[in-house]
């Protein structure tokens, strides 16, 4: 009997992003799906209707003014399969992506998360696309917060203890007791990495780009705006992530001075605006996502 796993996609006017048809359409096309779980921040953009018209005999849908990360604890209780696969309503899988995520979900490994080429950037990441596409497949483990030093942090932010969720196949077993800490909004994938380590599983990360993840190009002033307001939302929900206060603090200043780097060196406004906004908002509420 082949394997069939359900999907928890979190979604909020998706349509309006543009992508969300060609999203469902691979879901459909390259996923043994058994139940497409929607939970949604009650959409008005007709999102909710293009999903029942893909889906409709397989979909749930769950509608709350919950914070992204209540939304998906949320999504896992109302997994039935004993894998299932977390895809954001702007990642769109590729036909192989089943095949080779699948392949390494043996005892032990809690989590596989796939690779991405990101859209904004097509051009670029297409030349890493090729090269990493021709490359053996390698496995990267995401580390327990417990595993890594200040220099790690100055050198590799919170990359090595913290995943993305965009597309990644998760053991039930694994996350099915997780529950968000109360004011828990942003980082609630490094919140979902760290529990499934420490319960003894083991996170890893296939090179191979497996899907491709972002939003289609934006007008200046529109990006500007995306910048701030995710700067604004991290700074203010890191500090309810259980991340230690030095490591908190190396990060916002070495992604700072990263972004200043940037800035100098490829006129990049972006990243720096987002990391002033987060430095803004680190010791205020203000920002993060409504209460559950």
């Amino acid at each position: 009997m082949s394997v069939r796993i359900d999907v928890v996609m979190c979604t909020y006017n998706s349509m309006k992003r543009g992508l969300l048809p060609l999203v469902l359409k691979a879901i459909k096309n390259y996923i043994p799906l058994n139940k497409l779980i929607i939970v949604d921040k009650y959409s008005d953009d007709g999102t909710l209707e293009l999903i029942k018209r893909y889906f409709p005999d397989n979909s749930v849908v769950i509608r709350t003014y919950s914070n992204i990360a209540y939304a998906r604890y949320i999504g896992i209780k109302l997994v039935e399969t004993e894998l299932f696969a977390f895809i954001d309503d702007d990642a769109i899988v590729l036909p192989y992506w089943w095949q080779v995520l699948s392949k390494y979900m043996v005892p032990k490994i809690g989590a596989v998360e796939g690779s991405c080429i990101q859209l904004p950037d097509i051009r670029g990441e297409l030349r890493d696309f090729l090269a990493r596409n021709t490359a053996p497949i390698k496995l990267t483990k995401r580390l327990s917060i417990k595993q890594i030093t200040k220099g790690d942090v100055i050198l590799r932010g919170l990359n090595p203890v913290r995943s993305v969720l965009s597309n990644v196949v998760i053991r039930k077993e694994a996350v099915i007791d997780w529950r968000p800490p109360i004011k828990a909004s942003a980082y609630e994938d490094y919140l979902i990495t760290q529990h499934v380590i420490n319960k003894g599983f083991y996170w890893v990360v296939i090179n191979k780009p497996v899907a491709l993840h972002g939003t289609p190009p934006k007008d200046k002033f529109s990006k500007i705006h995306s910048s701030i307001r995710k700067g604004l939302w991290e700074g203010a929900g890191i500090k309810h992530a259980g991340i230690p206060v030095n490591f908190i603090i190396l990060y916002s200043l070495s992604r700072l001075g990263g972004a200043i780097i940037k800035l100098f060196k490829n006129k990049d406004i972006y990243d720096i605006t987002m990391r002033l906004a987060f430095l803004l908002s680190l010791p205020s509420d203000k920002y993060l996502s409504p209460k559950r």
